[in-house]
């Protein structure tokens, strides 16, 4: 029988779970382009029709891609054969598209078909015959290059851009029935890979990966106004994470996806915050030995809508996965401490099948515990069996619980925290 000290240890862990990054519930991935294709930097959205819309890149070489098109009626199960929308000489890359006042869709990509890698755009009325419009004006010469657009609508129909240019991650603005302008504005110097939200309270938070020296982490900053920025924050600290992206979820919550690796792949993780400065702690939520990049999501209502790069065999046989999962919000709003502290708590297997051992990285302590929660929050702890084991491991019994994502919480006065723990047969 566990000691007092081990059961209010695994009681403690049953609150960490509700507090912390809200579980994940999801199945097998839907594969959006399978087949030997390189098909990545993928793109949705559900435009007035109602139907699910992805647009991704093609790319055999990396250096000749166009830009498809697939559709979905049926709420994401199943997708149609993607159509080619963009093609011509050079690369066609990085992307962002949207659905205007009056259905209209917009799409800004790279191209280099005029030599250096410049921002471009098209447009289409019926999401399938797309005009294309040529490279937009920045303030850039033709021979600096910029790239990797992602751009949001304001609620006055104006438009907002983050991109890569010279120096890193550049924001631009496009107001209604105006231009863009060329102000080149930076934002993150340095950044790679750079992705913009707006929030409902007015808030921008502007995300990108860039060096720290050791290696590349993901970095956010806030605005009120787009020009006066907060001093970044770090998000990560793997020193080999990339491909943020931020939006924001039905209970109001900032939410941003990224890629991280550790050995052997790349897989996708997510933190979230409610003020955008204190951040719980990253949840994983992809578990591959394959790599899987490019994260983009948008919300509706309580459901999640993802896509992103699932490396086939890396680096010239990607495939577009898509999963719908549902988002359980919470009640109250988390201050965290020692927000870029790691995890307290780890679990071996995860997934696991009927056993895994939990591994403590605190000191035991008369006043921590252990819960585990289910995607609907509720307390099913006493549907699985904890045994202490040597030093400061567990036994996690999990025969009694039904396959799915749970939250195992461990709660300690120094050092409280949270991991997924996914069940499988």
């Amino acid at each position: 029988m566990a000691n007092a000290k081990v059961v209010k240890t695994l009681c403690l862990y049953t609150l960490c779970s509700i507090l912390t990054p809200t579980p994940l519930v999801s199945g097998d991935p839907v594969v959006v382009s399978g087949g030997p294709e390189n098909d990545y930097e993928s793109w949705i959205i559900r435009p007035n029709d109602n139907r699910l819309m992805i647009i991704f890149d093609r790319n055999p070489d990396w250096q000749s891609g166009d830009l498809y098109a697939t559709f979905s009626t049926d709420n994401g199960d199943t997708w149609e054969t993607p159509i080619a929308i963009i093609e011509g000489p050079g690369d066609q890359a990085t992307l962002s598209f949207l659905q205007l006042p009056g259905d209209t869709l917009r799409l800004w990509y790279a191209s280099n078909e005029y030599g250096t890698y410049g921002i471009h755009t098209a447009h289409s009325s019926n999401s399938i015959d797309w005009n294309r419009d040529g490279p937009i004006e920045l303030g850039w010469g033709s021979t600096s290059m910029h790239y990797d657009p992602t751009v949001i609508i304001e609620p006055d129909s104006s438009l907002t851009m983050s991109y890569r240019g010279p120096q890193g991650a550049y924001i631009a603005h496009h107001p209604h029935g105006g231009t863009w302008d060329t102000l080149k504005t930076l934002v993150g110097p340095s950044g790679y890979r750079p992705r913009l939200m707006k929030h409902t309270s007015g808030v921008y938070l502007f995300s990108y990966h860039r060096n720290t020296g050791s290696g590349y982490d993901v970095f956010v900053r806030t605005s009120e106004d787009r020009v006066n920025w907060t001093d970044e924050l770090r998000l990560t600290y793997s020193d080999n994470s990339h491909d943020p992206f931020p939006n924001e979820t039905s209970d109001g919550a900032y939410l941003i996806y990224y890629a991280t690796y550790l050995t052997p792949a790349y897989n996708l993780y997510r933190r979230r915050s409610y003020d955008a400065i204190n951040w719980e702690y990253e949840e994983q939520v992809t578990f591959d030995a394959t790599n899987n990049t490019q994260p983009h999501f948008f919300m509706e209502s309580s459901e999640t809508f993802l896509v992103w790069a699932h490396a086939v065999t890396f680096p010239n046989d990607h495939d577009v996965y898509f999963e719908k999962t549902p988002y359980v919000g919470i009640d109250e709003n988390i201050v965290w401490e020692n927000k870029n502290t790691p995890t307290p708590v780890s679990i071996c297997p995860n997934p696991c099948a009927q056993r895994a051992m939990i591994t403590l990285k605190t000191m035991d302590h008369p006043d921590s515990r252990i819960s585990i929660y289910d995607i609907q929050g509720r307390d099913v702890t006493s549907m699985a069996h904890i045994s202490p084991c040597a030093g400061n491991s567990l036994e996690l019994d999990t025969s009694h619980l039904p396959v799915g994502v749970y939250c195992l919480k461990m709660e300690h006065p120094r050092n409280d925290g949270c991991v997924r723990l996914v069940v499988i047969r």
